[in-house]
């Protein structure tokens, strides 16, 4: 692979910053966000079916895991409603820096558990090396569809660079090892609340046990044909030895079927299951509606002076997908007309249909960077970008919910070097966001957030101790409105939609021991406040794309979140060794909880409420590079991380509902690695075992654990040139085993598993 040069800012990285080269992406890339980066310690995949994954950084995801591009929050609303996928082009992006426990000094509250920058080339950064230089790639899976990228970058003149780079990808439904449901869906112990998450009706019977009951109601007998008391048979078994008959006590007759003596506690009646029926008819074998179908369109152009550089981008994303799940709708009816001329409207039947998802964004960049010679200011980057997206919910073909969303995000970052100790990166930014909503089951009503950040980060470098602070103010505005066709729940349903306003600080401070460049030890603190989000303050109604009744509240106060971190490193002689700690306890912790109530067409009603919890958890990895002689290259690696999500807060209503642990939580794992390139010829392994978890919470009733998996993925490739182009050909294999895997953190883990195996084949040429 041609090595790829990208400028970047001087500011001092943070503890928990890992960085994913486009080298390393080539072998691990995969259909989403998520599943992509889930490679890394402390890092895991959401798993909203096969379509939909977003990063769940050391447990946290959604709203507390900010997306961006090139430093540039993009149109993510997975944390409003998991379905809605950030269709991502991996074969044109650079690069992905993943930042653990850092990310809120540079990028505010919304990233108090992570963020994730997504590096493109779509405003050039560089000149070519070449009047035009790219690649065209295609790849098609046994388990997996079709895929076709291209990347193209060229100069035109001296100063004025260009590129161009699309994607296509589409798959049908996927093949699975076994049934699309858990083996609890079909236990009859289920209980109802995972009976409606597994989305099965349980058909039972129940038999009293006749023989405890003494007496016959003398009353009952005599009034069971009486439709004024609505009286059955089963009403006469009675233990009162009188009845009382027009103010007359009367004695109760004696039952024949009554056996005296039994056991306390003998149970007064048995429940028999007589059959467990799925929502909507499944195949073995195949998880339904995982069909997709997105492509990519990216192109701009930039200015690249000996110290100045501006460049201007457009970006298209679309997205059709399906969620492995179903939703109840009744359909249109008709009119219909007898052969005597009356004619009569016809009322439509009400049946299950599957849910789908379609997103298409829209996208403007502006970036600038001046590059000072002779300054204390070494660069000034000013950016800007504008989104419109189109985010639909569908019960089949039917429109039921829409977001359209405008959004608008400027930039100012100010690198300095005040002396040769003391660097550091201060800047602003803004955000804005406008959510107007449509469909006949809209769970938002139309609302807009405004956002204003001032920050700066600083290192003071004495060797060998290097010191860093960083200090920010955000303010938050969250407002409501409602308007018509909207309507809310008969929940909390964010209350009045009152406007809110939030200020947040947000400071850290870490201290770095460096032993030569062998070794390093490191202890940090951060501060970090996140103001709720408009689902979490305004939601109230039937979201059924996850298949729950969603009420937001909109009195919740600011979450804030107290991390302390202490990590040790080894680099000596090709061994890298690397191990963190680290605790983070929350105040107002916001969390979407069981209320216990299920409503017709089988969604669980829950409501973001608020409590203190604290997550601790460690990784460890360790890794071994080696050159082979002049022609060949090993690379071996391995990790283990664990955390969790404990209920520290002294709530009686969290402790019946959600239990000691928050349920859904990503669990322990460990894996492996390999890598050997011998001349032309590279193959990569990669194994992950997924431990049950043990530290389970309450969904009402305790959290079942889904089974321990090991899923294998491995790459062979071979490359060579043809007139001019560098060629490489290439098959992957992912879940080699064809292991039945549910992710014990994903919501829809008894709906569907991960997909089976798959083999795929595909070619890549590139211009040398």
């Amino acid at each position: 692979m041609q090595e790829v040069n990208i400028q970047g800012s001087n500011a001092p990285s943070g503890s928990g910053k890992h960085t994913i080269s486009r080298k390393q992406l080539q072998v691990v890339q995969a259909g989403t966000l998520g599943e992509t980066l889930s490679h890394v310690p402390g890092v895991q995949n959401s798993y909203f079916g096969p379509n939909s994954g977003t990063p769940v950084i050391r447990s946290l995801s959604g709203n507390r895991v900010k997306v961006l591009s090139n430093g540039l929050s993009i149109s993510d609303l997975a944390g409003v409603s998991p379905n809605l996928n950030l269709i991502v082009d991996m074969d044109n992006t650079l690069g992905i820096d993943i930042h653990k426990s850092d990310a809120s000094i540079l990028f505010g509250g919304r990233a108090i558990g992570g963020a994730v920058n997504i590096k493109d080339n779509t405003v050039p950064k560089r000149k070519t090396s070449r009047a035009l230089d790219g690649f065209v790639t295609a790849a098609g899976g046994t388990n997996s569809g079709f895929r076709q990228a291209v990347d193209l970058n060229g100069n035109t003149g001296k100063h004025w660079v260009w590129h161009f780079g699309a994607m296509n990808r589409f798959n049908k439904d996927l093949r699975i090892p076994g049934n699309t449901k858990a083996p609890i869906a079909f236990d009859p112990g289920i209980d109802p609340l995972t009976q409606t998450m597994a989305q099965v009706n349980v058909e039972t019977q129940t038999i009293r046990n006749l023989t405890l009951y003494p007496y016959l109601s003398q009353f009952v007998i005599e009034n069971l044909n009486n439709p004024e008391w609505a009286l059955s048979e089963a009403d006469i078994y009675t233990f009162q030895e009188n009845s009382v008959i027009g103010g007359v006590v009367v004695p109760n007759p004696g039952n024949l079927l009554y056996i005296p003596g039994q056991p306390a506690g003998t149970p007064l009646s048995t429940k028999i299951v007589k059959g467990i029926h799925d929502y909507a008819p499944v195949v073995r074998g195949i998880m339904p509606n995982s069909h997709s179908n997105s492509y990519a369109l990216n192109l701009g152009t930039s200015y690249i002076g000996d110290s100045f550089s501006a460049g201007l981008g457009y970006k298209r994303s679309y997205g059709y997908y399906g969620i492995p799940g179903f939703a109840l709708r009744k359909l249109p009816g008709h009119t219909h007309t007898h052969d005597d001329g009356y004619t009569h409207e016809v009322g439509g039947s009400t049946g299950y249909l599957p849910i789908n998802t379609r997103s298409a964004s829209n996208s403007i960049l502006l970036e600038s960077q001046y590059r000072a010679s002779k300054s204390s200011i070494e660069s000034i980057r000013m950016n800007y970008v504008m989104q419109w997206s189109d985010d639909s919910e569908l019960i089949g073909d039917y429109l039921a919910n829409m977001f359209t969303s405008t959004r608008q995000v400027a930039r100012l970052e100010v690198d300095q070097r005040v002396s040769s100790f003391l660097k550091g990166t201060s800047g602003l930014d803004y955000a804005s966001l406008k959510l107007i909503g449509s469909g006949e089951q809209r769970y938002l009503p139309d609302n807009s957030s405004n956002e204003y950040g001032l920050f700066t980060l600083q290192q003071i470098t004495l060797k060998p101790v290097a010191l860093d602070l960083g200090y920010r103010h955000d303010l938050v505005e969250r407002r409501a409105r409602r308007t018509p066709g909207y309507t809310p729940s008969r929940g909390l349903a964010g209350g009045k939609l009152s406007d809110r306003n939030f200020h947040l600080n947000q400071y850290s401070a870490g201290l770095q021991l460096n032993l030569k460049s062998i070794a390093f030890i490191r202890a940090a603190y951060l501060h970090a406040e996140r103001a709720p989000d408009v689902n979490e303050l305004y939601s109230g109604n039937n979201h059924f794309a996850i298949m729950l009744e969603e009420n937001g509240d909109d009195k919740l106060k600011k979450e804030t979140a107290k991390t302390g971190e202490l990590s040790t490193g080894i680099n000596l002689k090709g061994i890298h060794l690397q191990f963190s700690y680290y605790q983070r306890r929350f105040q107002n912790y916001m969390y979407l909880a069981h209320t216990g109530i299920s409503r017709s067409g089988g969604f669980l009603v829950k409501e973001w409420r608020q409590a203190d919890t604290k997550l601790t958890g460690w990784e460890a990895e360790i890794g071994y590079n080696r050159a082979l002689g002049s022609k060949a290259k090993l690379e071996i690696a391995s990790y283990v991380d664990l955390v969790q999500n404990i209920n520290v807060s002294d709530d009686r209503m969290r402790d019946w509902a959600e239990g000691d642990y928050m349920p859904n939580m990503p669990t322990s794992r460990f894996g492996f690695s390999g890598g050997i390139q011998v001349k032309n010829l590279a193959l990569n392994i990669g194994l992950d075992r997924y431990l049950q978890q043990r530290y389970l919470g309450k969904n009402i009733n305790p959290e079942p654990p889904m089974p321990a998996y090991t899923l294998l993925n491995a790459r062979l490739a071979y490359e060579s040139s043809i007139r001019g182009f560098r060629v490489e050909y290439f098959t992957e294999g992912h879940n080699l085993l064809n292991t039945e895997a549910r992710p014990q953190n994903s919501f829809l883990k008894y709906l569907a598993p991960l997909p089976g195996i798959n083999i795929a084949l595909g070619i890549k040429a590139s211009i040398n």
